[in-house]
């Protein structure tokens, strides 16, 4: 007999299993909320060296990012034939990323 939220050992198998986990355990969710707004953080600061201030380190790292996120978008849409949880959680980094840099331009933050 198992502890309540005990699920008999049984390991994720996928990265969207292993996401999910964070999303749907109470106890997990605080943390997902933390890392989403590091992750913003990080991306919005990103675009803002890149397009405000034209770094170049920056630059780099934008089209690494957009290139491994594309990448992840295309893999998942082909192989299940729609956007799973990690697909849908990147689009919505880089879209909370954009809203915060738009937010700091016009607080005049950067």
């Amino acid at each position: 007999m198992g502890t309540p939220g005990d699920d008999g050992g049984r390991e994720p198998r996928s990265l969207d299993e292993w996401l999910r986990q964070f999303l749907t355990d109470s106890g997990l969710v605080p943390v997902a909320l933390v890392a989403a707004g590091c992750f913003t953080a990080i991306g919005a600061g990103v675009l803002l060296a890149a397009l405000r201030a034209h770094s170049l380190p920056a630059i780099a790292a934008l089209v690494l990012l957009a290139g491994m996120s594309t990448d992840l978008l295309v893999r998942d849409r082909r192989r299940r034939g729609k956007l799973g949880l990690a697909s849908r959680l990147v689009l919505g980094l880089w879209a909370l990323s954009g809203v915060a840099a738009v937010a700091a331009i016009a607080l005049g933050l950067a």
